[in-house]
C-alpha cells in the first residue's frame, strides 16, 4: 500500500493553514490529479453551458419583441454570432438554445456529482486503509498511552467527515465557477451589472460572515467533545460488567451529563448559525434586486426585456456566490474530522516500528541475554539479566508482581529494546534480525486475552486463507479445545464481543489454539493457563510437552503455577528485574 510520507508536526501545520485558505487543495494527496482535473473541466462546461443559454434570453427578449432594432449590443452580437453560423432568428430556435443549455448544464452536473460521490467514498476509505496501516505498523510503546476510543472515531465518524468535507468543498468549487462564469456573461451585457452584482454579493457575504465564523468554532468544539465521549464510552463498555455487578454504572452515566450537555447546546448554535445563513441570503437579495430594478427602469431607461435577463443572472450570480458561502459552511463544519484523521495518521507514521536488521533469522540452538538493561520513565525494569535457553526445552519464568517478568518476554518479542546488553538468537544479535520474520517463528498467548466478534475458526485464523480445516483441526486438539467439538457450529461457532459467548478456561484455549496454528518454533505463554482447572491444565502441559519433546518446540511460561514450575527444563526466577535463578527445575 502506497501513501505519502509524514510530514513533521510544523510542516503539517504552514501546509493546513495555507490549503485551508482553498478547501479543495486539502485533498490534493488524496485524489488523483487527472480525476480531480476531470471533474473541474465538467463543472467549467457545464457552467458555461448554463451561461450560454441565459445569454440566449437577450436575444430572444429582442426577437419576441415589438421592436428588435432597439435590441443591445449583446444581443446584436449574439444574433450576428448565430448568422455566422446560419442558425435563424426564430424564437423556436433561440427558446431551444436556452433549454438546450440548461439540458447539457444538467447532464454534466449529473456526471460530476457521479464522479465526485465515488471520489467521497474513495477518500473516507483511504484515510481509514492509511490510519489502519500506521496503526497497525506503530512501535508498541505508541499503543499503551493511547485511548481506544480516539482511533474507533478517527475510523468511524471523523473520516465521514473528511468525505462529507471533499463534498462540500466540491461543491464549493462548482459554485464559484458558476459565480465566474455568470459574473462574465454579465459584464458582457452591461459592465455596471456587473459591478452591481458584486456589490450586491459582496454586502450579502460581509453580512453573514459572522455566521461562517460561529459555525466553524462550533463544529471545532463538537468534534472535541464527541472524541472525548467516545474515548471514555469505549473504556466504560470495556469494564462495564464490574462496575454493574456492584451497581455503580449511574456513577459513570454522571461523567457524560456535562459533556453531552455542551456538545447539545454548540450543536444547537452551529445548527441555529447554519440555517440563519440559508434564511437571511433570500430578503438580502430581494432589497438590493428592488434598488437594481428601480434604478434601471426610472434612472437609466433601461429596456424592460434587458432589465429582465439582468434580474436573472443577478438572481443566479448572487445565489451560486451564497450557494459557496453555505458549502464552505459545510466544509468548517466537516473538516475537524479531516484533521484528526489526518494528525492520528501522521502521528502513527512518526511512531513507526523500526524492523531494524535484515538477517533472517533461526532457532536452531540457543537464545541467549548478555547483560540485558531496562528502564522505562527511569525506573529500571530489567538489570543485568544474563541468562541462556536451549532450543526444544521448557522453561518456566516466575517472581512476584512487577519483577519484570513480562518486560522479559517483551524485549524477545522486539517490542522493547535493550538499553544495554544484547539478546542473541542462535548467535545473532536480535537487534540486526528482521522483527517481521523473527516474529512469524514465534507463538504467544498473552495474560489478557483478546477475541474478536467471530467465528472461532476466524479467531484463529486471522484471515490467513492458506491455514485450512486440518491445520485448525490440529491446533485446537494441541490446545486442549476439545470442547469445540460438542458446539452445534464447531468451529464455524461465533464467539461473541471479546468472546463473551465463551468462559474463561474455553477463551484461554482458542488462544493457545490460535498460537500453535502456524506451528511455531518459540511458543510464549504469559499465564496462559490461569483461568483453566487444574484438570485441564495438566492434560494441556501434556501437549505442550509432547510438541517439545517430538517436535523440538521451545517454550518459554511466564506462571505462578507449580504445575509448570514442576515439569520445566529450567526454571527463571526473577526479583526486582534482577535474576535471582537460573537453573534446572527440581523433579
Amino acid at each position: 500500500m502506497t501513501s505519502p510520507r509524514p510530514a513533521s508536526q510544523p510542516a503539517r501545520a504552514a501546509d493546513r493553514s495555507l490549503l485551508g485558505r482553498i478547501p479543495f487543495l486539502r485533498f490534493s494527496g488524496l485524489i488523483p490529479t487527472r480525476r480531480a482535473a476531470l471533474v473541474a473541466l465538467c463543472v467549467i462546461v457545464a457552467s458555461l453551458a448554463d451561461g450560454f443559454g441565459i445569454a440566449s434570453l437577450l436575444p430572444l427578449m429582442s426577437v419576441l419583441g415589438d421592436d428588435a432594432a432597439k435590441a443591445s449590443g449583446m444581443s446584436k452580437i449574439i444574433l450576428g454570432a448565430l448568422d455566422s453560423v446560419h442558425i435563424p432568428h426564430d424564437p423556436v430556435v433561440l427558446l431551444g438554445l436556452v433549454v438546450g443549455g440548461t439540458i447539457l448544464k444538467g447532464v454534466l452536473m449529473v456526471l460530476t456529482t457521479r464522479m465526485v460521490s465515488t471520489t467521497v467514498a474513495e477518500v473516507s476509505a483511504k484515510l481509514r486503509l492509511w490510519l489502519v496501516d500506521a496503526l497497525i505498523n506503530a512501535r508498541w510503546s505508541y499503543y499503551v498511552h493511547q485511548p481506544v476510543g480516539r482511533f474507533s472515531a478517527a475510523l468511524g465518524a471523523e473520516a465521514t467527515g473528511a468525505g462529507e468535507a471533499y463534498m462540500a468543498s466540491m461543491q464549493m468549487l462548482s459554485q464559484s465557477v458558476q459565480a465566474v462564469v455568470y459574473l462574465s456573461v454579465a459584464a458582457l451585457v452591461s459592465w455596471q451589472l456587473a459591478v452591481f452584482t458584486l456589490l450586491v454579493s459582496a454586502i450579502m457575504l460581509s453580512t453573514l460572515a459572522r455566521f461562517l465564523t460561529i459555525s466553524k468554532a462550533m463544529a471545532r468544539n463538537q468534534s472535541a467533545l464527541l472524541r472525548v465521549i467516545l474515548g471514555r464510552l469505549t473504556d466504560v463498555l470495556i469494564g462495564i460488567k464490574p462496575m454493574k455487578a456492584m451497581s455503580r454504572q449511574a456513577r459513570f452515566a454522571q461523567l457524560f451529563d456535562r459533556d453531552l450537555k455542551e456538545i447539545k447546546r454548540t450543536y444547537r448554535r452551529q445548527a441555529f448559525a447554519k440555517n440563519v445563513n440559508k434564511a437571511l441570503q433570500e430578503p438580502i437579495l430581494a432589497l438590493c434586486l428592488a434598488a437594481g430594478i428601480f434604478v434601471s427602469l426610472t434612472v437609466l431607461k433601461m429596456p424592460v426585456a434587458e432589465v429582465i435577463v439582468m434580474c436573472l443572472l443577478l438572481i443566479k450570480t448572487v445565489m451560486v456566490i451564497g450557494k459557496s458561502q453555505q458549502e464552505l459552511q459545510n466544509f468548517y463544519a466537516n473538516q475537524n474530522g479531516l484533521i484528526t484523521v489526518e494528525d492520528a495518521i501522521a502521528e502513527a507514521r512518526e511512531q513507526a516500528e523500526s524492523q531494524r536488521g535484515r538477517l533472517t533469522p533461526t532457532l536452531d540452538r540457543q537464545i541467549a541475554f548478555e547483560g540485558v538493561g531496562f528502564s522505562y520513565d527511569g525506573k529500571p525494569i530489567l538489570q543485568s539479566i544474563d541468562l541462556q535457553i536451549e532450543t526444544g526445552t521448557l522453561v518456566s519464568v516466575t517472581g512476584s508482581s512487577g519483577a519484570g517478568k513480562t518486560t522479559l518476554v517483551d524485549v524477545l518479542l522486539g517490542f522493547h529494546q535493550p538499553q544495554s546488553g544484547r539478546i542473541l538468537v542462535d548467535g545473532q544479535p536480535l537487534s540486526e534480525i528482521d522483527l517481521i520474520q523473527w516474529r512469524s517463528l514465534i507463538g504467544y498467548v498473552p495474560q489478557e486475552l483478546i477475541l474478536f466478534h467471530e467465528t472461532i475458526a476466524a479467531n484463529m485464523t486471522l484471515g490467513e486463507p492458506r491455514f485450512t480445516e486440518a491445520d485448525i483441526e490440529r491446533a485446537l486438539r494441541a490446545a486442549g479445545a476439545d470442547f469445540v467439538d460438542q458446539l452445534a457450529e464447531g468451529a464455524n461457532t461465533v464467539v461473541g464481543e471479546r468472546g463473551s459467548a465463551l468462559s474463561g478456561g474455553q477463551r484461554q484455549r482458542i488462544a493457545l489454539a490460535r498460537a500453535l496454528l502456524h506451528q511455531p518454533k518459540l511458543l510464549i505463554l504469559d499465564e496462559a493457563t490461569s483461568a483453566l482447572d487444574p484438570q485441564t491444565e495438566e492434560m494441556i502441559i501434556a501437549n505442550v510437552l509432547r510438541l517439545v519433546r517430538e517436535q523440538g518446540l521451545t517454550v518459554i511460561s511466564v506462571t505462578h503455577h507449580p504445575a509448570w514450575l514442576g515439569v520445566s527444563d529450567q526454571v527463571i526466577r526473577l526479583s526486582g528485574g534482577r535474576l535471582q535463578a537460573a537453573q534446572p527445575a527440581v523433579a
